[in-house]
C-alpha cells in the first residue's frame, strides 16, 4: 500500500501535468492519425497484400479509430474546457466521454491481440513453412473473431458507467458554495460491485496480462528462431560458398521477424503496468484511484506505441520507405525514387550460366515473372 503523502504527490503530479496534456496529446495524435492512414494506405498496395501485412493494415485501422477518438477527447477536455469541463456543460459531453472511453479500449484491445495473433502467425510462418499454409483468407477469420470476442468480453464494462448530476458545489467545494446553482453531469459506476469487479478482471486478464504473456512467449521463441536460422546460414555458407549468393531473401524475413519482435517488446513494455494496476484494482478499489492518476501517461504511453511502429517500419523497411515517398512526395521529387525501385527489382533478376558448345560461354538471363507479395 502506497503513503499518504506518496499518494498526495502522484495526485499533484497529476493535476499540474493534466494542463499540459491536452497541448501535448492534441498535435500527437494528428501525427499518429496521418502515419496511421499511410501505413494502410501502404500495405494496402498489391505487392504487400500477404498474411503478416494484412494483420499489420488492421493493427493500424484500429489505432487510427482509438487515436481520432482520442484526438476529440483531449481538445474538448484538456483545450477547450479547462479545467473543469464538466460544469455548466450539457449531458452530451459526459456521453461521450463513456463513448470515447469504450471504443477506445476497444479498439486499443483489438490491436493488442492482433499485435499477438501476429506473432503467432509469424512464428508459424517461419517455423513450419511447408507443414502448415497461412494464406489471407484464415487470416481475415482470425481477424474477425478477434473483434466479435472483444465486443463481447466488452459488455461488463459497457454496463458499467453511466452519466450522473450533482451540484457543482459537492465536487469542487473551492471554486462553488452551496448556494450555487451550477450543476455537474459526472461519469459514475452506477452497477454495483458485483459487476464492476468482473469488468475489472476481464480488463486485466483478458485484455492485458494474457495478450501480454502470448506477446512475451512468442517474442521469445521468434528470436530463438532467429538466432537458429543465422547461425544455420553461417555454417551452410562457409560449406558452400554459392548460398551467400542467394541470402538476400533470408536476410529480408529476418529483418521482418526482428522489426515484429520490437514492435511486440515494446508493446509488452506499455499494457504489463497497466494489468498489474487492474489486478490490484480487483483487489483493492484504491489501487484504481492510483491507475485513474496515472491515466494520462497511460494514455500518452498508447498513442506513442503507434508512433514506435510507424518508425520501425521506415527505419527497417526499404520497400515501405519508397512507397511512402511515393504517396507523399510530388511525382518530380519521386523519379530517383522509381529508379532505385527498378534496380532493386532487376536485382531480384536470376543468372543462369549454360555452356553452350564446346568453347563458347554464353549468359542466359531469365526474367522473374511478377514479383511475388512480400512482407515489409
Amino acid at each position: 500500500m502506497f503513503s499518504n503523502s506518496s499518494t498526495s504527490i502522484l495526485i499533484k503530479f497529476t493535476e499540474h501535468y493534466a494542463l499540459i496534456h491536452g497541448r501535448i496529446v492534441f498535435p500527437l495524435t494528428i501525427l499518429g492519425i496521418l502515419s496511421s492512414i499511410v501505413t494502410i494506405i501502404v500495405l494496402n498496395r498489391k505487392h504487400f497484400q500477404t498474411p503478416t501485412n494484412l494483420i499489420l493494415q488492421h493493427v493500424a485501422f484500429f489505432d487510427t479509430i482509438v487515436l481520432i477518438s482520442y484526438n476529440i477527447f483531449s481538445l474538448y477536455f484538456y483545450i477547450i474546457h479547462d479545467p473543469n469541463p464538466f460544469v455548466g456543460q450539457s449531458i452530451f459531453w459526459p456521453r461521450f466521454a463513456i463513448i470515447h472511453s469504450n471504443i477506445g479500449l476497444t479498439a486499443h484491445t483489438i490491436a493488442l491481440w492482433l499485435t499477438c495473433l501476429l506473432a503467432i502467425i509469424r512464428y508459424v510462418i517461419i517455423s513450419k513453412p511447408k507443414q502448415i499454409s497461412v494464406n489471407s483468407t484464415h487470416v481475415t477469420i482470425l481477424i474477425w473473431i478477434v473483434v466479435f470476442t472483444i465486443c463481447l468480453l466488452m459488455i461488463p464494462n459497457y454496463l458499467s458507467w453511466s452519466v450522473v448530476t450533482h451540484p457543482a458545489h459537492q465536487y469542487y467545494p473551492h471554486v462553488y458554495n452551496e448556494n450555487s446553482t451550477e450543476i455537474i453531469h459526472w461519469v459514475s459506476a452506477v452497477t454495483g460491485g458485483r459487476l464492476e469487479k468482473m469488468s475489472f478482471a476481464i480488463l486485466a486478464l483478458c485484455f492485458k496480462i494474457i495478450p501480454v504473456f502470448i506477446l512475451i512467449v512468442f517474442s521469445i521463441l521468434l528470436i530463438l528462431n532467429i538466432r537458429h536460422a543465422r547461425r544455420l546460414h553461417e555454417r551452410l555458407s562457409r560449406r558452400y560458398p554459392s548460398v551467400s549468393s542467394s541470402s538476400s531473401r533470408l536476410k529480408r524475413e529476418l529483418r521482418t521477424t526482428t522489426m515484429l519482435v520490437f514492435i511486440t517488446l515494446f508493446t509488452v513494455l506499455v499494457e504489463f503496468p497497466q494489468g498489474l494496476f487492474l489486478i490490484a484494482a480487483c483487489i483493492d478499489k484504491h489501487f484504481f484511484e492510483l491507475y485513474s492518476q496515472l491515466g494520462d501517461l497511460w494514455d500518452i504511453t498508447s498513442i506513442g506505441s503507434s508512433f514506435i511502429t510507424f518508425i520501425m517500419y521506415c527505419l527497417m523497411s526499404q520497400q515501405f520507405r519508397i512507397e511512402m515517398y511515393q504517396i507523399i512526395l510530388p511525382k518530380c521529387f519521386t523519379k530517383n525514387i522509381n529508379q532505385l525501385n527498378t534496380k532493386n527489382n532487376q536485382s531480384s533478376v536470376s543468372i543462369t550460366l549454360k555452356q553452350k558448345g564446346t568453347g563458347t560461354n554464353t549468359m542466359l538471363l531469365t526474367q522473374v515473372p511478377t514479383p511475388i507479395p512480400e512482407d515489409l
